[in-house]
């Protein structure tokens, strides 16, 4: 029963690393096509993916990321 405890602990902290690191990416990263950026946005659920790409087109209008077009968000998983 402790490993699993401990799994569980790792477990939520990747999740609270993922999604530490998509909210510094889309409020404060200075490249919208950061690589690990764009990898955690196709695994957001989409009212985080939304609120992710909405910040980046605010900060970059002339440079949106490829998973924030509407084609890419519609195939997603």
């Amino acid at each position: 029963m402790r490993t699993m405890g401990n799994v569980l602990k790792i477990f939520a902290l990747l999740i609270l690393a993922a999604g530490g690191y998509f909210a510094w990416y889309a409020a404060y990263a200075p490249n919208p096509n950061d690589q690990i950026g764009l990898a955690i946005t196709r695994w957001m659920p989409a009212p985080i993916r939304d609120w992710g790409c909405g910040k980046l087109n605010e900060r970059f209008p002339n440079q949106a990321p490829t998973e924030c077009s509407a084609a890419a968000q519609s195939t997603s998983i």
